[in-house]
């Protein structure tokens, strides 16, 4: 646990005095700059919590006793000291006072330590200082004022202290009267008092003939501090514009523009008046400084983003001037083009739509100018600038009468587009590799990216003009290839160049084929037109295969990016009511998919491509090649490559790494056999239970690894590999599980292919009351397994905060079609249980067949969300709100990602017709009672097409999977009122347990830190988690690095997240239950977390109903970011344990009320 700086006061205090003290030169020096930033450290974190004194064994009082101390030193040091130290001490006061301001320009109302109820001897700081002023020479009467403009909240209210900085304005040493200044300023922005005087004393300063140009300066910097209260900022803003027209000064005109927008930015009222200053300052008639000095503080003032400019105003007009005056410097288009990036968006939907065209062609004709600059930077904003404006149209655009959005979004993507031909054949032609070109090209493509992928519409129009781009960049390098082998010395290209255009293109071509990706995941169009496309996408792979001056790993890839895409659009595309039939689907000749499991022509072709990279002994190439391979769903090609690569490592913790990746990878190769056996594509091919049993025993292996990797690292090391492969497993052997038991009974019948089958599954089963009773139980138990399955899914995407947008996507994806496989199972179970009249008790669940049911359709509707409206509307209608909506809540994660991806359209299209069927047959089960007899059988037909029809999804690992670094997690330190641990402590038997708790976040960046506003905890115990010493060490040790593995994780994790969003009554923060005669209390504590990410808190475990023995106390924990979103902490330490003692021994307690 790390000390705060309270707890670190006194040492911090005996290193000072012993530096202050020391004769060694450069000693004292040394231990002034060293309490510097340590202060600033104290200021930041000067309150301290009840918690803080206990755990760290502080005296009350003691924080402030040690922090005059240090103060007091720092005076005599400055008193006593040369020059040199004087300035040292005044420079970390200075720093102090900046991060001061900056706490406060957040809203932060603490003043740090430097504050009178923190600093019991100001009067005696002030005193020293004041003997340097009075004694001192001027460069010493200087520091000794800028001193008091660092101390001001504890000067500004003394007399003699004032009376010193007023007078020296006057002072005839620029030095001196500088320094008074900067004192002013600092009182001003603390007394309004003081404000007025000095606000008229300056403003004669600033008049008078007599007044240096140093002075002058100074003084209109002052000017920024006369801010509160709004009258004051009136008054100094109409004296501030005043001195600003009437003065000749350039320079001192700058200063004044920057000190008057900084006052504006206080009060919403004064913008417009300086918008109106410093739109006069953009003319011909003003210097170029001035008019650069207006740009920028109009960038300042929007940025602030207080004030809405009307896209016609005078300040737009005015900086199209700007950016038209071609003898303008590029610097000052670049920050007309940055403040009209500001302006324009917000303003475009108040455009007349006929007015739009002009607008946008208007800046396209800046953009083309732009283009032109020399500098990177400039070029590419302005592309982004574009990118922005016409992100903001298209949302207006949608509707448009006309088709200004067809012509908007053609002209876009034309100059775009060509923009990156222009730069690709620069690229490209240049035998020497540009690199700053390169990088455009490289910016611009991710532009387009993210126009594609927040305007599905454009991916048509996009993947198109791509083809034709990649198509000419091959066939420029074909040229070149000919160029080679020519014996004409004019057209003779040398090995060097050669080297350099292969280098160059093989990076343009990996670029592009990332715009491939964003297009084939947003493409949602018919089967004809998905036909269409992937033909058009093979004759481009082809051509890219015919250029032999590209190298191995580029042919991969693009075999690669299309694998995934091509098993996707080459499945069930639409499903229909008669998905049991609709299975004539192609697999593309790009897809690494073969009925038989034996490898197609293309299969090898790809091998032996990887083979060549082997030989090469490119290990970290091919382990690349490999992972983009289980990223797009080739696990043919994953397989191979890993298990070449585990004889290569050394290392037993790669070793086992590798092992996993290629046990992920042949299960899931196995899992696509299987799926295409199911389908009926091979004849004569049924489903047997040794191919159900080779699945099972393919993720039972997987675990087992998993298992001896746990043993072979420590923490949370691979902690989100582990876990993402434990709940595949989990998903692949209970959809294994279903199947077997569907066709458990069947292999015995003269079936020979999978339509005969299903024309005949599960009769037994449906003729068999027995048998019937029988498969139901098995059938609920698999439906609370997936429901379980959704939760630790959700849990698994809550749980790290560093994982990218799209495996993000993928995570949440993967709870969405556990939810279905759960919502199907369970519906079907309750259209099989003769009309759902038993409980779901009577099949080992723990809840009401209501209630479970209710929960299914709950879940499944929150993730479909507004996806699909038709079937949202269809769920809802499943349910019967009058019974289950009360009394079964909602709440979902504030985070969940959206599911825009490929297979989230694929399982959002089963989940249409699965709610569709299983609709219809409770509709014949109420009205048609000719019907009932058929119900199970063809309920229980419906889950076998479900499941066929999941298994088809294609499935790929997220990105996030081979990011190997720890998540962040969260230590928990529990000990009681006397700061002493837990473990060492008891409760006498019917008391409650005081506890004094710090929560440490471990494996966070400061960046991320600062993104969090609270944390939370729940703990957690019951009689049921009665221990013995025997057996305490083991069960720590077991769980310590296996948290994710705690059947109490989920259901801890819930209740903190009602608690945290505020969905639970608090009840004094304390929830007790009593069921099945075992008592159990949960406590919700809430911390602020500091900058090194602990947290302090106290509470109360109310135990006083538990018996005497010693019991574990689990614990969970989340944090709330500043957006709001819920995340989960992995716990570091997952147990800790209390003992209650009969009530005649001693112990630290306190009696229930």
């Amino acid at each position: 646990m790390e000390k705060t700086p309270s707890a670190c006061a006194m040492q911090w205090s005996i290193e000072l005095e012993k530096g202050l003290r020391s004769k060694k030169p450069g000693k004292s020096i040394e231990a002034i700059l060293d309490i510097g930033p340590r202060l600033e450290w104290w200021s930041r974190e000067s309150n301290l919590h009840a918690a803080e004194y206990k755990l760290f064994g502080l005296i009350p009082g003691e924080d402030k006793l040690f922090a005059n101390a240090i103060l007091l030193r720092l005076a005599d040091a400055f008193k006593s000291g040369d020059e040199h130290m004087k300035i040292c001490i005044v420079k970390i006061f200075l720093s102090e006072l900046k991060q001061r301001r900056q706490l406060r320009s957040q809203g932060r109302k603490d003043e740090g330590i430097l504050s009178k109820d923190k600093v019991d001897s100001y009067r005696e700081l002030l005193t020293r200082i004041k003997i340097v002023f009075d004694s001192g020479n001027v460069e010493e009467r200087a520091l000794a004022l800028v001193l008091f403009g660092c101390w001001a909240h504890i000067a500004k209210d003394s007399a003699d202290v004032r009376y010193l900085i007023l007078s020296s304005l006057w002072s005839m040493h620029i030095l001196e009267a500088k320094a008074s200044l900067f004192a002013a300023g600092c009182f001003s922005e603390l007394a309004d008092d003081f404000a007025y005087v000095f606000l008229e004393m300056l403003g004669g300063l600033l008049v008078s003939s007599e007044t240096s140009r140093a002075i002058r300066l100074a003084g209109g910097r002052a000017f920024a501090k006369m801010w509160c209260p709004i009258l004051l900022a009136d008054i100094a803003h109409k004296t501030g514009v005043k001195l600003i027209l009437e003065s000749s000064e350039e320079e001192f005109s700058l200063v004044m523009l920057v000190s008057l927008s900084e006052i504006a930015c206080k009060w919403t009222p004064l913008i417009p008046r300086q918008v109106e200053l410093l739109s006069s300052f953009l003319t011909k008639d003003r210097g170029l400084s001035l008019q650069v000095m207006a740009l920028k503080c109009l960038r300042f003032i929007l940025a602030k983003g207080m004030y809405h400019f009307p896209a016609n105003s005078n300040v737009t007009l005015k900086l199209f001037g700007v950016i038209n005056q071609l003898d303008f410097p590029p610097a000052l288009h670049f920050d007309a083009l940055r403040a009209l990036c500001k302006i324009l968006p917000p303003n475009l939907d108040t455009i007349p739509c006929t007015e739009i065209l002009t607008i946008f062609s208007k800046f396209l004709q800046v953009v083309e100018v732009k283009l032109q600059s020399p500098v990177i930077s400039e070029r590419v904003f302005a592309i982004h600038v574009l990118a922005c404006i016409f992100d903001k149209l298209l949302g207006i655009l949608k509707d448009a009468a006309g088709g200004i959005g067809s012509i908007v979004s053609s002209r876009m993507l034309t100059f775009t587009l060509d923009r990156i031909s222009q730069l690709i054949k620069l690229v490209v032609d240049n035998p020497h590799p540009d690199k700053g070109t390169e990088q455009e090209v490289k910016s611009l493509l991710f532009i387009l990216v993210d126009l594609v992928g927040r305007h599905q519409d454009l991916c048509g129009i996009v993947l198109d003009k791509i083809c034709i781009v990649i198509e000419h960049l091959v066939g420029v390098l074909n040229e070149i290839t000919s160029m080679t082998n020519s014996v004409s010395e004019d057209h003779h290209i040398t090995e060097l160049d050669k080297e350099n255009h292969t280098s160059t293109a093989s990076r343009v071509l990996i670029y592009l084929s990332q715009i491939l990706i964003t297009c084939f995941e947003k493409l949602d169009i018919s089967t004809g037109g998905a036909t269409e496309v992937f033909n058009r996408m093979e004759h481009l792979v082809e051509h890219v295969h015919q250029c032999s001056l590209l190298p191995v790993y580029v042919h991969l890839i693009y075999d690669l990016l299309l694998h995934f895409h091509a098993a996707y659009h080459c499945m069930w595309l639409e499903i229909g009511e008669d998905l049991g039939s609709n299975r004539n689907f192609r697999p593309s000749r790009y897809s690494s998919l073969s009925h038989d499991g034996s490898l197609s022509q293309h299969e090898i072709l790809i091998i032996d491509r990887v083979k060549q990279i082997l030989v090469k002994k490119d290990y970290w190439l091919s382990y690349k090649l490999a992972k983009y391979a289980a990223c797009n769903g080739a696990w043919l090609v994953a397989a191979y490559i890993f298990g070449e690569l585990i004889p290569v490592v050394q290392s037993d913790i790669c070793c086992f790494w590798l092992k996993s990746l290629s046990h992920l990878s042949e299960l899931e190769r196995k899992f696509q056999l299987f799926g295409l056996t199911l389908s009926g594509n091979a004849a004569g091919e049924i489903m047997t239970a040794d191919q159900i049993e080779n699945v099972i025993g393919a993720a039972n292996k997987l675990c087992s690894l998993e298992e001896s990797f746990d043993a072979s690292v420590s923490g949370l090391a691979f902690s989100f590999q582990r876990w993402f492969i434990t709940l595949r497993s989990k998903v692949v052997r209970t959809v294994a599980d279903v199947l077997k038991l569907l066709s458990m009974n069947l292999l015995s019948q003269d079936a020979t292919s999978t339509k005969q089958i299903e024309a005949r599954i599960l009769v037994w089963h449906s003729n068999s009351s027995k048998g019937l009773s029988s498969l139901l139980q098995l059938l609920a138990h698999a439906s609370s397994q997936f429901m379980m399955l959704v939760k630790e899914f959700d849990l698994l995407a809550a749980s790290f905060i560093v994982m990218d947008r799209k495996s993000m996507k993928i995570v949440s994806d993967l709870g969405l079609s556990c939810s279905l496989l759960a919502f199907s199972t369970g519906l079907t179970l309750r259209l099989a249980s003769f009309r759902g009249k038993q409980n779901c008790s009577t099949y080992g669940l723990e809840t009401t067949d209501e209630q479970f049911h209710s929960q299914l359709v709950h879940d499944l509707l929150r993730r479909l969300g507004f996806t699909d409206i038709e079937t949202s509307k269809n769920l809802r209608y499943l349910l019967d709100f009058h019974r289950s909506s009360r009394s079964f809540s909602t709440q979902e994660f504030r985070n969940e990602v959206s599911t825009t991806s490929v297979e989230a359209r694929d399982i959002a299209k089963l989940c249409k017709y699965s709610v569709q069927r299983l609709l219809s047959l409770q509709a014949i089960l109420v009205h048609e009672n000719n019907g009932i007899s058929q119900i199970p059988r063809d309920a229980l037909q419906l889950l076998f097409n479900i499941i066929f029809s999941w298994i088809q999804i294609p499935f790929r690992t997220p990105k996030h999977f081979f990011q190997l670094r720890p998540p962040i997690s969260a230590e928990l330190f529990i000990t009681n009122e006397d700061g002493k641990r837990i473990d060492d402590t008891s409760v006498l038997s019917g008391f409650q347990l005081p506890l004094t708790l710090c929560i440490q976040l471990r494996n966070i960046s400061p960046d991320q830190l600062s993104q969090v506003s609270k944390l939370y905890c729940i703990l957690h115990s019951r009689t049921s988690f009665q221990v013995f010493s025997a057996n305490r060490d083991k069960k720590v040790s077991e769980s310590s690095c296996q948290a994710w593995k705690s059947e109490h994780m989920v259901g801890l994790n819930d209740k903190l997240l009602h608690f945290a969003t505020g969905t639970t009554e608090r009840d004094g923060l304390r929830a007790m239950e009593i069921a099945g005669g075992t008592s159990a209390v949960d406590k919700f504590v809430c911390f602020d977390p500091n900058e090194k990410g602990q947290g302090f808190a106290t509470c109360l475990l109310n135990v006083s109903a538990f018996p005497v023995g010693s019991y574990q106390i689990k614990w969970h924990s989340c944090c709330i970011d500043k957006n709001g979103a819920y995340w989960s902490l992995m716990p570091l330490n997952t147990n800790q344990f209390l003992t209650v003692q009969e009530s005649f021994n001693s112990g630290q307690s306190v009696r229930v009320p």
